[in-house]
């Protein structure tokens, strides 16, 4: 769905260049239909004067392929079936499935951009000439195309970040179910039910991997479409802290331990129980994730003075700290956390919910040395449609 639906032209192409698969914009783009730019090289599309250029520049990145965002300032054009050409910007991402490597290309049309960058170099030329007769209205028209410019410029930085991380999330979940699958078909009953168990489970690993992940766009967008209300009721915090180690507790690494600490008289308090089992499942699956073998994770809870802390400490990879102003941003994710399975949405939605129970969040992590994350909350909830007379 996002791939056929996207609003900018998406390509693979394999080794040889030869296209495999577009969408229906990428064929908008070029002025084809159908199923014509199927089976033609990639080639196809590029200015005939610079075809052969291009095959080189194509064979020199499939020799060393790397990730190449858009933005890079390259001067390129598209060449359409009638001949007409179009400036565009590219943004390359490489993958692997079996032993055959393929490249998949988000190719935006910047004609507007380009013709708005002109005008805006026209425009500077005309007022350096005439620095006497600038006025005020001109500064603001500059001021207007060029936050146009660079909104434009972070929104396709976004795409391609979007786009690199859905082709590698949620392609590697579904390869695994596919050749477990295939695998399953080929055993008899017998003396193969243990591999038939084997892989039935790894099957349901992945289907939870994805589910997962699906349930993070679903509560993301009814988040912010404020369909989401908190429903309090009374919690017994060390109970459902307990409960839920117990059940991550099978999502451990080979000698990680997480353990369970609360301080305070008291252990309930009037909450909503969904949302904050969410978000202490999440800090918890987070911690082991990022966590190595043979580590400590440790959860404790403290009720004091009507609020609720919790504090999940890890022993983890840490947060680069270039990363970490933008670690609650929504699919961002950290340098070093590429490795791991993840959309990037998890800690957006724990501050959505914390902020919708009226509590707070904050972080301290030092790279290689791991991350300690701090939540807070009332113990009881105040619900702003009815508030205390």
């Amino acid at each position: 769905m996002l791939f056929s639906s996207a609003a900018e032209g998406l390509v693979v192409v394999d080794g040889n260049g030869v296209i495999c698969l577009l969408n229906p914009r990428m064929t908008e783009l070029f002025g084809y239909s159908g199923n014509d730019l199927l089976g033609k090289p990639i080639e196809a599309l590029v200015p005939s004067a610079k075809r052969g250029h291009h095959t080189h520049l194509r064979e020199g990145y499939i020799r060393t392929p790397h990730k190449r965002p858009m933005g890079m300032g390259l001067d390129l054009m598209g060449e359409r079936k009638d001949g007409s050409t179009f400036p565009v910007e590219v943004s390359l991402n490489h993958f692997v499935i079996g032993k055959d490597r393929y490249v998949m290309g988000l190719v935006t049309d910047v004609t507007q951009r380009r013709e708005a960058e002109l005008q805006l170099q026209r425009t500077n030329d005309e007022l350096e000439d005439r620095v006497e007769q600038r006025t005020a209205e001109l500064k603001e028209a500059e001021k207007s195309v060029r936050e146009a410019l660079e909104a434009e410029k972070e929104l396709n930085a976004l795409k391609s970040r979007f786009v690199s991380m859905a082709s590698h999330e949620f392609r590697t979940p579904l390869s695994t179910i596919m050749s477990s699958v295939d695998l399953i078909a080929r055993y008899s009953e017998g003396p193969q039910h243990e591999k038939i168990e084997r892989h039935v489970a790894k099957i349901r690993s992945k289907v939870r991997e994805l589910t997962a992940m699906l349930n993070d766009f679903l509560s993301l967008d009814k988040l912010e479409q404020g369909m989401v209300r908190c429903n309090p009721c009374e919690v017994d915090v060390v109970h459902l802290c307990i409960e839920l180690v117990e059940e991550l507790r099978s999502l451990t690494k080979p000698g990680q331990e997480v353990d369970y600490d609360h301080f305070g008289d008291e252990r309930t308090l009037f909450q909503d129980q969904q949302m904050l089992n969410h978000v202490l499942s999440n800090l918890i699956q987070n911690a082991i994730k990022y966590t190595p073998e043979g580590k400590r994770i440790h959860l404790s809870t403290t009720l004091t003075n009507g609020m609720l802390e919790i504090r999940i400490v890890d022993e983890g990879i840490g947060i680069p700290l270039e990363d970490q102003q933008h670690l609650f941003e929504r699919f961002f994710r950290a340098s070093n956390a590429f490795t791991v399975q993840g959309t990037g949405l998890g800690l957006n939605i724990v501050r959505k919910y914390l902020d919708l129970m009226g509590g707070t969040i904050g972080f301290t992590s030092e790279p290689g040395k791991g991350s300690t994350f701090t939540a807070t909350l009332p113990q009881h909830h105040h619900h702003e449609d009815h508030p205390a007379h």
